[in-house]
């Protein structure tokens, strides 16, 4: 189907060579699926990774006040997943949301974590993810806590453009910890 679409991401964002690259695509499996079907529960073990080959995925959760928390939106060419859970095999207080109609490409823990085992360039592809998330992570964490509300919408124009052509207001005020109100009166300044 589109694994050669993972393929040819494989090639470019790694070192695999093209055969190594088709044969870790071929590893995953194609699901499609509708708007706002939940992926990964909250409260359950996190047990895949999600290549997006058309669509977007929100994580996100939601708090003691019934309040979502955006983490983060994962757009074509990505990858995503419940990190915290999928690495501790804790139940995950995440949730996996398509915020869109999808096309994925989806490949469960273990045959993941085995093909880092046998592609070293793979593992080291892996090892950049996740360094890449843990910087977006303190980032987007440090530069907020001392931003006012319009520097947190320049950071997003700067960072993160396409938020705000794909994904609603509403969303991208959890994302940036505000109401969608202060999020418009915001827009409006800039």
């Amino acid at each position: 189907m589109r694994s050669s679409q993972l393929a040819d991401f494989l090639k470019k964002n790694t070192l695999l060579n093209e055969e190594a690259a088709a044969d870790v695509a071929s590893a995953f499996k194609v699901v499609k699926v509708n708007r706002n079907q939940v992926i990964e529960r909250e409260g359950s073990i996190c047990g895949h990774f999600y290549f997006i080959n058309k669509g977007c995925l929100r994580l996100y959760e939601v708090d003691k006040k019934g309040n979502d928390i955006t983490a983060y939106f994962a757009f074509e060419d990505s990858f995503i997943t419940s990190l915290a859970s999928l690495i501790t095999q804790q139940p995950s207080r995440d949730i996996l949301i398509s915020y869109e109609p999808s096309e994925l490409m989806v490949i469960d823990r273990t045959s993941f974590f085995n093909l880092t085992e046998r592609y070293a360039p793979f593992r080291l592809f892996y090892n950049k993810t996740i360094e890449f998330a843990f910087i977006h992570a303190q980032m987007r964490i440090y530069s907020f806590l001392g931003m006012e509300g319009i520097d947190k919408l320049k950071w997003v124009l700067e960072h993160e453009p396409m938020l705000l052509t794909r994904v609603s207001s509403k969303a991208v005020a959890s994302y940036l910890g505000m109401t969608n109100s202060t999020l418009s009166k915001l827009k409006a300044k800039l």
